[in-house]
């Protein structure tokens, strides 16, 4: 009985260290959301907003963080309509984030500025983003260092993560009640509108939940190359363009302004922040020289 008992305990360790130390648990919860409408997204995320600016008031924003938002999303709709009715063109290396800049177009964006005594950013789904007064206040960013923040936050929503932290951290009961669900209204909801509704529950806090590293990387990249596609629309619908870079910039920013120790509200909800500074610039360093020159400044 006691070699039985050992066994079981070293068998749910196991279990236990491939599901928190392995992609096992980000696969399961990603294959969950993609039978998620995104059109919930957006929903859920008016109903975070509340819960948000209940404990954050908006203020006015001074900063222009919502013209500069709207920018990155019109040039970034732009650059995917231009490329993809360019398939022919041999010379274009990026249609790999054209899944990026696709998803774009279907959330209502939403930027503006809260009042907060922390230094931070809020991605809500559907497309909300709120920046803290704080932050635009004691860090004064450039034009293009704001549009590196607001490039991050948006990369977050595209990736749906704050939905992907919420259904992990309860991935079991979120299956489990998915497919037992019944609100009674006579419609037969899918799989994934059932996880859409459960994730209702979780709209008080989503604005607030920790990313992951992993996370973290991925919304630097979205912002690197929702700064990037400002490049490669000439005039068309951004007057401004805004250097990758200023992605690395931005995080030497926020990381100079928390002492190097990372012990601020932006690090406890965005952690990692000194080693995505050293990503950042290997991969301004990997690119040729034919790539850094489509850059000016």
């Amino acid at each position: 009985k006691r070699q039985q008992e050992v066994f079981l305990v070293a068998c749910l360790a196991l279990l236990l260290a491939v599901w928190f130390l392995t992609p096992l648990s980000d696969y399961a919860t990603t294959l969950i959301l993609w039978t998620v409408p995104i059109k919930s997204d957006i929903s859920l995320g008016k109903e975070a907003l509340i819960s948000l600016e209940q404990k954050y008031p908006p203020v006015m924003d001074r900063w222009g963080v919502r013209k500069i938002g709207l920018e990155l999303v019109n040039s970034s709709k732009y650059y995917y309509s231009s490329t993809t009715t360019n398939t022919n063109n041999n010379n274009n290396n990026d249609n790999n984030h054209n899944g990026l800049f696709e998803n774009v177009k279907q959330y209502k964006w939403d930027f503006g500025v809260v009042h907060a005594p922390d230094v931070n950013a809020f991605a809500l789904p559907g497309g909300i983003v709120r920046v803290t007064d704080a932050l635009l206040q004691n860090l004064a960013l450039t034009d293009s260092e704001l549009a590196a923040l607001i490039g991050h936050e948006m990369g977050h929503v595209l990736h749906r993560h704050s939905q992907k932290r919420a259904v992990k951290n309860r991935l079991l009961s979120t299956i489990w009640e998915a497919f037992v669900y019944e609100d009674h209204d006579g419609y037969d909801e899918s799989f994934g509108e059932a996880v859409a509704e459960g994730l209702w529950k979780s709209a008080s806090y989503l604005g607030e939940l920790a990313f992951s590293r992993a996370d973290e990387y991925q919304a630097d990249e979205a912002s690197w190359d929702l700064l990037a596609s400002t490049y490669s629309i000439g005039g068309g619908s951004s007057a401004r363009q805004y250097h990758p870079k200023s992605v690395r910039r931005l995080l030497r920013k926020l990381w100079e302004y928390q002492g190097g120790s990372g012990s601020t509200s932006w690090e406890s909800t965005h952690p990692g922040t000194k080693d995505r500074i050293d990503a950042l610039g290997k991969k301004w360093n990997s690119l040729t020289m034919a790539e850094k020159r489509k850059f000016v400044g």
